[in-house]
């Protein structure tokens, strides 16, 4: 049964992706579609053929799949990051049903159709319900990161479903909130930036991105891009980390190595979106090339979603306090960032993003 499943998870990703590619009209579409159905049609349980997303492992008919693949793993982000705890398929389904609803799965940020024999869980996201507030929520959020960071070790797997869930409600709330100021956590204790940190970023990265226009698969490596930009810190010693004072050129030459430690510890965990490795990588190069790790000299080009980050990861840290300097205001930061625009950061995207915040007041 195991084998007739991985088959059929493995037609409807690459269905997914064929729609993504070209349409949903395109003939392979159809012919994934049949080519499922087929097998569908032979594991009904009281008529009936159920997926179950439960964390990281996904349920057929309630049975847990042992068996990974690059499809099965696909198949559980693409339903996680779609809200989708649950499908349930009918007996009677067809082709052009499947077909339909595949291409939903692929290219929107929910499913809206009419589907007589296909049916979706859809997960909740707390929001103003239970007592829930916005701030009870972005707490929770800052404790979900502060709990996977604190699982982190270098030999450790990463809990990307953790990280995955609070993306989700990232993303959820800022649909429903309006200003992005009430949304980023001032940093309450220096033992507590890390969290505090590393949420503000990833909350900053989707606004800025959202407001360009981007949806759907692209927030979700974004906000994961943030949470982790800083990851390769947990190299470099507390003592260093959390100084109170300048650094010393010894302690800031160490520093400047967490790009390069976060982009190779990242690199080990096939299940991350590249992009986390490369903006881990890039977030302080600069537009014009300066920064660290030295780009002009490869000849490299900061990636775009790295840019996001570092204007996320700049406007964020001088709201912060520290033993060496006061949080500056909102209007201070802005002045700042239009004068290195150009030269640390790339002027479209700080134009779009003093146009995003004049938006939000």
């Amino acid at each position: 049964m195991s084998e007739k499943i991985l088959e059929i998870i493995s037609d409807i990703m690459t269905a997914v992706s064929n729609c993504l590619l070209y349409s949903k009209e395109h003939p392979a579409s159809l012919y994934l579609s049949e080519k499922a159905v087929g097998i569908i049609e032979e594991l009904y349980q009281d008529d009936a053929l159920s997926f179950t997303v439960l964390g990281d492992s996904l349920l057929v008919n309630m049975v847990p799949l042992a068996e990974k693949s690059l499809h099965v793993n696909g198949f559980i982000k693409k339903l996680r990051r779609k809200g989708i705890e649950r499908i349930i398929v009918s007996k009677g389904i067809t082709a052009e049903e499947l077909k339909n609803f595949i291409a939903e799965l692929a290219c929107y940020d929910k499913i809206t159709g009419d589907y007589p024999h296909i049916s979706s869980g859809v997960i909740e996201v707390k929001l103003k319900t239970e007592g829930y507030s916005i701030p009870a929520i972005m707490a929770e959020n800052k404790l979900k990161v502060k709990e996977v960071y604190q699982g982190l070790s270098r030999f450790k797997r990463l809990d990307m479903v953790g990280l995955e869930d609070v993306v989700i409600s990232f993303i959820s709330t800022l649909k429903k909130e309006a200003n992005i100021l009430s949304l980023i956590s001032p940093v309450k204790s220096y033992s507590e930036y890390t969290y505090t940190h590393t949420t503000n970023v990833s909350v900053l990265s989707i606004f800025q991105a959202e407001f360009m226009g981007l949806k759907g698969e692209i927030l979700h490596d974004i906000g994961i891009a943030g949470l982790l930009h800083d990851v390769g810190k947990m190299f470099v010693s507390k003592e260093i980390l959390e100084k109170h004072g300048k650094l010393d050129d010894s302690e800031w030459a160490e520093i400047k190595k967490h790009p390069a430690h976060g982009a190779m510890y990242l690199a080990s965990l096939p299940e991350l979106p590249k992009i986390a490795m490369i903006a881990a990588y890039e977030h302080h190069m600069k537009f014009d090339g300066s920064g660290y790790p030295p780009g002009r000299q490869k000849n490299r080009t900061q990636h775009i979603i790295s840019q996001i980050i570092a204007v996320s990861d700049f406007f964020d840290a001088l709201r912060t306090e520290r033993s060496y300097r006061s949080s500056l205001e909102v209007s201070d930061i802005i002045m700042l960032l239009q004068d290195r625009s150009g030269k640390d950061f790339n002027p479209i995207l700080i134009d779009n993003f003093v146009l995003a915040l004049k938006n939000t007041e």
